[in-house]
C-alpha cells in the first residue's frame, strides 16, 4: 500500500496526460483518492507504532509515564495508604473500646461478687447516721468500716480453712483449727455458727490507732445489727 501511494506521489504529469485528455475532470477525481490514500498511510503508521509498543511496552512508558499511569497500564488497583491507615485506626479504636468495655464489665462483676461473698458487710452512710452520737464518740464511718473489714477478712479466712479437706490443711491451719475447737468447747454450744471470733482475733489485724477503739465500736455495730455477741464466762464471742 505504501509503495503504491509513493508511486502515485511520484508520477510524472506527462504520464497522466493521456488520462487528462480522455477523462473529463481527471484531476478533480484523482484528488480525493490521493487524500484517502494519505489517510490510510497515516493509519498504517499508527498501527505499526502501536505494535512496537505492545511488543516492548516498558521501552517508552517506564521512562516517561508516572507510577499511577504505569499501574493503570498494567491493570493494578492501588488502595491509598491513608484510607488503609484510617480503616486500621478505626478497627483498632473499636477493638480498644471493646476491650475497655470487657475490662469494665469484669471489674463490675468482681465488685458484685465481692459484695456477695462478704460475711460482714460494710456500713452505709444511712446506717451510720442511725447510730447514737454517745456511742460513736470520735469514731468515723471510715473507722468503723476499717474494723468491719478486718472482721470480714478474719471470718473469710476462717471459712476457707474450715472448707478444706484434711489433705489440704497445712500445719498452721491445723493449729488454728485446734484453737477454734477449744473455743467452741468453752462456748458450751451457745453459738449458732462456727464463724465466730473473739477480740484477740481482730485486734492484731488493726492499726495501732484503732486498737483501743475496738471496744467502742462493738456497741455501734450491735446497734445496726452488724455483729452479735454471746458471753460465755470470761470470754465474749462475736458473730455476724
Amino acid at each position: 500500500m505504501e509503495s503504491f501511494m509513493d508511486s502515485l506521489n511520484t508520477e510524472n504529469i506527462e504520464k497522466f496526460s493521456m488520462f487528462r485528455e480522455n477523462i473529463p475532470n481527471f484531476d478533480a477525481t484523482l484528488t480525493p483518492i490521493t487524500k484517502s490514500m494519505n489517510n490510510i498511510k497515516v493509519l498504517l503508521e499508527d498501527i505499526t507504532n502501536t505494535r512496537k509498543k505492545l511488543v516492548d511496552p516498558c521501552e517508552e512508558t517506564c521512562t516517561s509515564c508516572s507510577i499511577d499511569e504505569l499501574y493503570k497500564f498494567l491493570g493494578i488497583e492501588v488502595t491509598p495508604v491513608t484510607n488503609q491507615m484510617e480503616s486500621c485506626a478505626q478497627s483498632s479504636e473499636k477493638s480498644n473500646t471493646t476491650d475497655k468495655e470487657e475490662v469494665k464489665n469484669k471489674d463490675e462483676l468482681s465488685k458484685n461478687v465481692e459484695k456477695e461473698i462478704r460475711i460482714v458487710a460494710q456500713i452505709s452512710e444511712q446506717e451510720f447516721k442511725t447510730i447514737p452520737k454517745y456511742q460513736l464518740g470520735r469514731l468515723t464511718l471510715d473507722n468503723l468500716n476499717e474494723i468491719v473489714g478486718k472482721m470480714d477478712e478474719f471470718l473469710t479466712k476462717k471459712n476457707n480453712i474450715l472448707s478444706k479437706t484434711n489433705r489440704q490443711l497445712t500445719r498452721i491451719d491445723r493449729e488454728m483449727l485446734d484453737s477454734w475447737r477449744e473455743l467452741e468447747i468453752k462456748a458450751k454450744g451457745r453459738l449458732p455458727t462456727t464463724l465466730f471470733f473473739i477480740e484477740n482475733d481482730i485486734r492484731p489485724l488493726l492499726q495501732e490507732r484503732l486498737r483501743p477503739s475496738f471496744a467502742k465500736a462493738i456497741p455501734c455495730l450491735r446497734h445496726i445489727r452488724r455483729v452479735r455477741e454471746e458471753r460465755c464466762g470470761p470470754l465474749t464471742f462475736y458473730y455476724s
